[in-house]
Parts: structure tokens; C-alpha cells; sequence
């Protein structure tokens, strides 16, 4: 009975040490959702705490590798594929992938690995610390290493990314302090040979550790501390250095960015992506979030220069609006939508997201709004103070306009708007004036020589880049060394640059700030849902149009405007019938005559028929010619124009696998290793959306579906489908 009660309290201990193991060893995990793009980690906790489970057990090798290694298949299936996994139809793509990579493996190619294979190796790496975490904790009865090493990963992790570790070290400290104690007093209960209290475990021990280490950690948390010397040791370390890189650029120098910033003199230098949820939308509309414009570019930056004064607005009739806030000027045809707004808890803004032109607010009863009458950023208040919503409700109009409309437009512009929104530094390089007059000096409206203008970064190889971003030093102009020395940036220098050309010419543009329209999630109530993280923070530009008003355009490269004029609808009228041509009547011809005539006449006949046939037969080919030579130019308006109206169960299928198609002509390819998901993951990435994987997950749902669904070519679905399209690139 003694062996027995020693036993199990030998084996309680091992599962309390098993559990807090397991613990510490989440908080390695915890962390990857923010600073990578792994988004399923709930499938690699799941997957080590089963580890940990089969490893507690003790079974026999020849039982715990199998269960292992079945789970590890299990995971991967879950992430990857779609099929049933009893079914092992993915088994094959599986090995390709495996022998994919061992390809790249010998050539020491990292950066091409398949997500696949990466998830198997980190799969792989979780298998081997859960089997070191049974020796450190069972066998060497050591944790103290691992402890350690788990803090530093943590407080790195916590200064120089932006994960949030201050429960996190809380938490590690917490519960290694409490495996150290478990362990010192078990090796001392096995070295001095002390009884386990009877068969019991000794809880009186295991309490008062807990108790001291919760009250030293709540103490330790709720102190009065002093101010760090280095508020953020990430500039002290790289001024430190005082090395330049290939730019040019001082590493101290940057300007690292997070979200949205109100403070926009200076631009330049890396943007630091933040995928942390700011607020929800639901919303039956699509369209970025204005917040404010700025009309005074510096040469450096944007600025406000132009007096304001504040403007009530009221939130039934949001029409308090000034001549530089004013977005769409009277009698447009527009269209009604509604939206409704929530922001995650402790990221409320203390201003508006503007999606067009507002009818009315709904923030609370006692909230009041006022719009800045230049910038146009609508900010809240209660009782004479900012007010942060958590939520509230809006109905605004978006207008109805053709591509005709816009090229219609004259330059007769009124005046505040040439006295404001034609503005350049007189440093302004004259290159960047001889560049934009060179790029539309051959287009024959305000439009169109918009249009090049916003095409001329894609067409001439300007790169997206948020890293390597200079900043300009001394005299050199923002724009200048964007379009002629750098060439490459994020959305600030590319919609900087397109307003910048477009003054040079006399075109009134401004610089706007705010939102895209963020990630979809679901439909609610008929209203798409959203989410809106920091990495959505963006500029674009809008131009002044005459009788219309402010126009968005997007000149980033990797972005869609979600604002689209109506295309020309142009009808081709039926070609003249051309007369017949008076014929000479044959009875006025002899009779040889006339036999003559008619064997001549059919020779000609046969002749003409033969040379006719020749040349159609050559125009053909040559037409043919064309359209394959040409056949990238065609190919993507003529695919949209011909599912556009189609309707029926099979029309969504249809519609994907010839998406699937464009993308292998295009240069878009699936490689054989890759499942649907994982190529849905790479064409994402490659178009930078996330439109493809929605897509791919609906299709993948009518493929193992018994039952055809007829909804799936709806509005939404088509909108995604011909967004990727129009982002495919000839």
C-alpha cells in the first residue's frame, strides 16, 4: 500500500510538472500571430498539448510514434486540405511537396519553401522540444535553462516587435518560479529520502511557493517604477551604430510608422506593418475610410496651411460642409448606403471614418460632431471634451459616374480651388515638371492624362517596399528622389508623387489620409462585414473634376481603388448597305458574243473567288496572329465581360477554374506540390489581397457538396473574382 500511495503521488507530480510544461511552452507560441503571418496557431497548441498527453502516458515507442506521427498528418491536413483525411487523396500532393523542397534543400533556396513544408518542420521542431521538455522536467529535473532562455525570447520580442508582452512575462516568470520550486523540492525529497507526506501530495509545500510567487508577482506588477533611460532602445542601438546603408540613409534616422499618424511634415523612411483589429465595419458599400485631406506639400511632407475654423455638424443632416470639404458638387446621381462602425476595445478614435457624403449620424445622444473645414476631419466631442466612440452609425451617398462624365470635364476650375490645389514649392526640381509633362503630352483630356499618370508607376517598375524607404536630407525634394533616384516606397510617396505630377500640369489634386476598406469576414443582415487593422492605414489621392467634384484615385502599386466609374457603353451602329451596281443587259450581245462573255466571265469569277478566299484566309491568320501576340491585352476584359451576366449553379465553378486558367497564362502558376489553399495563400500574395483564399474556400465547398449551390455567383463573389482579374498584370 505505501509503494502504491508513492507511486501515485509520484505520478501527480509528473502530470503538475507535465501541465506547467506545457504552459511555459505556449508562450513560445503565443506571440507568432503578431509578428508573422501564421494565423492557425490554435492547431499547433492543440497539436503539443496532445504531445504532451502521449508523452505522459509512457506508452511503448512502437505505439507513441505512430500516434504522433498521425497527429502531425492530422494537423497538416487541417491547414492545407480540404478532402476528407481518411480519404488520403492528398497523400500524393503531400510527397510532391516533400520532394519539392528537398530540391531546395540542396541548393540552400530557403526563401522558395512551400508553406507546406515550412508548417511540417515547425510541426517537426514542436515533436522534438516536447520530447526535451520530458528529460529537462522528468529525468534531469532542470527547467531552470529553458526558463531563462523563454524570458529573453519574450522581453525581445516585447521591445523590438510590436507584441505586447506585459502579461506575457508575468505569466513565464509565474510559472517557471513554480516549476523550479516543484523541482528543488522534489530532488530534495529524493536525495534526503523524506516520505511524500504518506502517499499524499505535499500540497503543503506546493501552497505557500504559489502564494509567495502570485503575491511577489502582483507586487512586482502594481509598483511604482522609474522611467526607463531609453524610452525605445531600437533608435539609442542604431544611432549608436552610426552606420548608413546602401541608401544612404542614417539606421537611426528612420521613421518607423504604425497605424495612423496625424503628423505628416516629414515623410519617409520604413513603414512598420501592425496587424492589430482597430474597429469592425458593417457596411453595403465598398470604399476606402476617409478621414482628412491636406492640400500643402513642403517638399518634405504634407501640411495644412489654409485658416479653418471648426463647423458644427449636425448628426441628423450632416450638411454643414465648407467649400474645401465639400467631396461631390450638386446634381450627380447618387446611390443611398448605410454602415455601422465598432472599434475594438482601447482603440476608439476620437474622430470620424468617412466613407462619402454623410445624410446622417447616429453616436450617442449626447455627442457632438465638428468638421474641420479644410481638412475635412468630422472629430467628436461630449460635453466640451473629445469624446472616443466605441461605435456608431451612419447613411451617406456614393455618386453614380461615367467615364464620359469625366472626360468631359474642362479646366475651368472656381477659384478656391487653383488658389489651393495647384500649390508646389518653388525648390521643386525642374525634372519632375518635365516628367509629367512628357508622360501625358499625348492625352487629349483631364482624365486621361489622370489615368497615365496613376499607371505610370506600374508601367515603369516602381516597387512597393516598407522597408528599404529613404528619407530625403538637406535640400532633396520628397518626390524627386522617389521617381528618380530610389524608386521604391509605400502609398505615401506613391500618391505624394501622383499629386505632385499632376499640379506641375494644372491639375488640381489633393493628398487624402485614412482607411482601405479592410478584411472581409462574413455577411451580416446583408451587410458585408469587415475588419480594420493598422497595416490598413493608407493615402491616396483625389482630383478636382468640374461639375462633378473630388475623384479618388490609386496610384500604389498592389492596390485596388475601390471607386470605379461607369465604363462607356458605345453602341456600333449597322455597317451602310452598299447599292448594287448596273449590269450591262446580255441581250444586246450576239450569241458567240454572249457564250464568250459568260465562260469569261465565270473565269473571272473563279479567279476572284479564289484570290477573295486567299485573302480572307490571310487576314484571318493574321488576326489570329494579333490576338494571340496580343493576347494578355484581351484576355482579362473579355473573361470579365463574358461572365459578367451569366447566372446558374455551374456559373461560379466556371468562373473559378477560368480565373485558375488566366492565372496560369498570366504567369501566375501552380506548382505541382501545391494544394488549393496553399496556391490560393501564393496568389494572395503575389496580387496582395486576400480575395483569392475566400474564393477558393467557396469553390472547394461546391466540389464536396452533393447538392449544387445557385447562390454563389452573387454580388459579392463576383466583385472579389473580377477584383482579382483587374489585378493580374500583363
Amino acid at each position: 500500500m505505501p509503494q502504491s500511495n508513492q507511486q501515485q503521488a509520484s505520478t501527480l507530480h509528473v502530470l503538475v510538472l507535465y501541465g506547467l510544461g506545457f504552459l511555459l511552452l505556449w508562450e513560445w507560441l503565443r506571440p507568432l500571430k503578431e509578428i508573422t503571418t501564421t494565423n492557425d496557431i490554435q492547431i499547433f497548441v492543440m497539436y503539443t498539448l496532445f504531445l504532451f498527453i502521449v508523452t505522459y502516458f509512457q506508452l511503448p515507442f512502437w505505439i507513441s510514434f505512430p500516434v504522433k506521427l498521425g497527429a502531425l498528418l492530422y494537423a497538416l491536413h487541417s491547414l492545407y486540405f480540404f478532402d476528407v483525411f481518411l480519404s488520403f487523396k492528398w497523400v500524393p500532393y503531400l510527397i510532391e511537396d516533400i520532394q519539392y523542397n528537398l530540391g531546395l534543400f540542396a541548393d540552400r533556396n530557403w526563401n522558395d519553401m512551400t508553406s507546406l513544408t515550412r508548417s511540417l518542420l515547425f510541426f517537426v521542431l514542436l515533436w522534438l522540444v516536447s520530447y526535451l521538455m520530458h528529460y529537462w522536467l522528468v529525468q534531469t529535473r532542470r527547467i531552470f535553462l529553458f526558463f531563462l532562455i523563454t524570458v529573453i525570447y519574450i522581453s525581445i520580442l516585447d521591445t523590438f516587435t510590436v507584441y505586447d508582452a506585459k502579461f506575457a512575462i508575468i505569466r513565464t516568470v509565474f510559472i517557471g518560479l513554480i516549476l523550479i520550486g516543484i523541482l528543488r523540492m522534489m530532488k530534495i525529497i529524493e536525495t534526503q529520502g523524506f516520505s511524500l507526506l504518506k502517499g499524499k501530495f505535499p500540497i503543503l509545500w506546493v501552497a505557500p511557493l504559489s502564494g509567495v510567487i502570485a503575491l511577489s508577482s502582483v507586487l512586482g506588477y502594481v509598483a511604482p517604477k522609474a522611467s526607463p533611460i531609453w524610452p525605445d532602445p531600437v533608435p539609442f542601438i542604431q544611432n549608436m551604430s552610426g552606420k548608413e546603408d546602401e541608401e544612404g540613409l542614417g539606421k537611426g534616422s528612420g521613421i518607423a510608422k504604425i497605424g495612423y499618424g496625424e503628423n505628416d511634415s516629414q515623410l519617409g523612411g520604413p513603414f512598420q506593418f501592425d496587424y492589430t483589429p482597430i474597429f469592425k465595419t458593417y457596411d453595403n458599400g465598398r470604399h476606402y475610410w476617409r478621414i482628412e485631406t491636406k492640400e500643402f506639400y513642403t517638399g518634405k511632407g504634407w501640411e495644412n496651411k489654409i485658416p479653418t475654423q471648426a463647423v458644427a455638424v449636425e448628426p441628423e443632416i450632416p450638411d454643414a460642409d465648407t467649400n474645401y470639404t465639400r467631396i461631390w458638387e450638386d446634381g450627380l446621381q447618387m446611390k443611398d448606403h448605410k454602415a455601422r462602425i465598432e472599434a475594438e476595445k482601447g482603440k476608439e478614435y476620437s474622430f470620424l471614418m468617412i466613407p462619402g457624403k454623410l445624410k446622417s449620424i447616429k453616436g450617442g445622444s449626447e455627442t457632438n460632431f465638428q468638421l474641420n473645414g479644410v481638412s475635412g476631419k468630422i472629430s467628436t466631442f461630449r460635453a466640451g471634451k473629445e469624446e472616443k466612440l466605441s461605435a456608431y452609425e451612419m447613411e451617406y451617398q456614393l455618386p453614380v459616374i461615367k467615364e464620359e462624365q469625366l472626360r468631359a470635364s474642362t479646366n475651368q476650375y472656381p477659384g478656391h480651388i487653383t488658389e489651393n490645389y495647384l500649390q508646389l514649392p518653388e525648390s521643386l526640381p525642374q525634372r519632375v515638371k518635365d516628367l509629367a509633362q512628357n508622360v501625358t503630352a499625348n492625352q487629349p483630356n483631364i482624365y486621361d492624362k489622370v489615368k497615365t499618370v496613376e499607371g505610370y508607376f506600374a508601367k515603369n517598375a516602381y516597387g512597393y517596399n516598407t522597408i528599404e524607404v529613404a528619407v530625403p536630407k538637406g535640400k532633396e525634394d520628397y518626390v524627386d528622389q522617389f521617381l528618380f533616384e530610389t524608386k521604391k516606397g509605400y502609398c505615401d510617396n506613391f500618391s505624394t508623387s501622383m499629386v505632385v505630377m499632376l499640379r506641375s500640369i494644372g491639375i488640381p489634386a489633393r493628398w487624402v489620409k485614412g482607411f482601405t476598406p479592410g478584411t472581409f469576414e462574413a455577411l451580416n443582415d446583408g451587410l458585408r462585414e469587415y475588419t480594420v487593422t493598422n497595416a490598413n492605414a493608407h493615402s491616396w489621392v483625389e482630383v478636382y473634376f468640374s461639375g462633378i467634384g473630388w475623384v479618388p484615385f490609386e496610384p500604389t502599386r498592389g492596390f485596388d481603388n475601390p471607386f470605379q466609374p461607369e465604363e462607356d457603353r458605345q453602341s456600333s451602329a449597322p455597317a451602310a448597305a452598299v447599292p448594287d451596281q448596273p449590269k450591262k443587259p446580255e441581250k444586246d450581245l450576239a450569241p458567240d458574243d454572249a457564250a464568250s462573255n459568260k465562260d469569261s466571265n465565270s473565269g473571272l469569277t473563279l479567279k476572284s473567288a479564289g484570290m477573295g478566299i486567299a485573302i480572307l484566309a490571310g487576314v484571318n491568320v493574321l488576326i489570329a496572329g494579333l490576338a494571340f501576340l496580343f493576347r494578355r491585352k484581351w484576355l482579362r476584359q473579355y473573361t470579365i465581360w463574358h461572365f459578367k451576366r451569366k447566372q446558374g449553379s455551374e456559373t461560379f465553378e466556371d468562373a473559378f477554374e477560368r480565373l485558375l486558367w488566366l492565372l496560369r497564362v498570366y504567369g501566375i502558376k501552380r506548382r505541382p506540390a501545391f494544394t488549393l489553399r496553399e496556391y490560393a495563400l501564393y496568389v494572395d500574395r503575389e496580387l496582395d489581397t486576400k480575395d483569392m483564399r475566400i474564393l477558393a474556400k467557396a469553390y472547394e465547398g461546391v466540389q464536396f457538396s452533393p447538392n449544387k449551390r445557385t447562390d454563389l455567383w452573387n454580388d459579392f463573389h463576383r466583385e472579389l473574382w473580377e477584383n482579382l482579374i483587374k489585378r493580374i498584370r500583363p
